[in-house]
């Protein structure tokens, strides 16, 4: 049995995987939260597994965090992915291929095994991230931009007197107050710069470029785009399921 592990920077998502095929799964938030409390809530009953692999851009405080829990608990090390200049019919555009967030990586990994053709992944998570792939698998690069919580979070640190609980709001195009006129510009400044993005590459690409959603905020994006997508939530994990040889 092998536990993947896919830590954002907000979100934590993971999948049991055995003998080639997906098993229980979920989700929580670790950001401002303590890690092991949350393992042992999440993990604390599981058997212990024969590998954790890891795909992390959380930093290093969590990456710590969870190494230290699941030594205590399992006494497993957990091997943490990286990107790299080629795998699994992927070749890297980035002339540094370790610095592409191993998110993004996997996410590739994932397109090019699950979705033939060239393609663009929008990962909306903490940042909206782009990235394009040919049908040969070549990663033609990416875009990265502020995601939904980031632009509402820079609006409120410079003006005075609006004050925003967290958490995800429904959205209206006019709104009747403070924090649904915050929440609903962001959400619309996304979906305008995901829409305009895809038109512009699919100029460059042709039409038949696929267009494939992924991350937290998707699903609310997502009815909001002109641009034909697809939602593949559990792109991320996919892919590290086939870098860690487990598909």
């Amino acid at each position: 049995m092998t536990l993947l592990l896919d830590i954002g920077n907000t979100m934590l998502h993971w999948a049991v995987y055995k003998d080639g095929t997906p098993g229980s799964g979920g989700q929580f938030m670790h950001r401002g939260e303590d890690l092991a409390r949350l393992a042992a809530r999440a993990w604390g009953d599981m058997p212990v597994p024969g590998r954790v692999v890891v795909a992390s851009v959380a930093g290093s405080g969590t990456g710590r965090a969870l190494v230290d829990w699941l030594r205590q608990h399992w006494g497993v090390e957990p091997e943490f992915i990286r990107a790299s200049a080629r795998a699994c019919g992927v070749t890297n555009a980035y002339a540094e291929p370790e610095r592409l967030g191993v998110d993004r990586w996997a996410a590739l990994v994932a397109m090019h095994r699950h979705y033939p053709g060239v393609a663009c992944v929008v990962d909306c998570g903490t940042a909206i991230t782009f990235d394009v792939i040919s049908a040969a698998g070549m990663h033609q690069g990416g875009l990265i931009l502020p995601g939904v919580e980031i632009l509402k979070q820079q609006l409120l640190q410079n003006t005075a007197d609006i004050h925003v609980a967290g958490g995800r709001r429904p959205v209206q195009l006019l709104a009747s107050a403070t924090a649904d006129a915050v929440n609903g510009g962001a959400v619309y400044l996304a979906v305008a710069a995901i829409d305009r993005i895809i038109t512009d590459l699919a100029a460059e690409y042709g039409k038949s470029l696929q267009v494939v959603l992924t991350g937290g905020d998707a699903p609310v994006l997502l009815p909001l785009l002109t641009t034909p997508a697809h939602h593949d939530p559990g792109l991320v994990l996919g892919g590290l399921a086939i870098l860690a040889g487990e598909v």
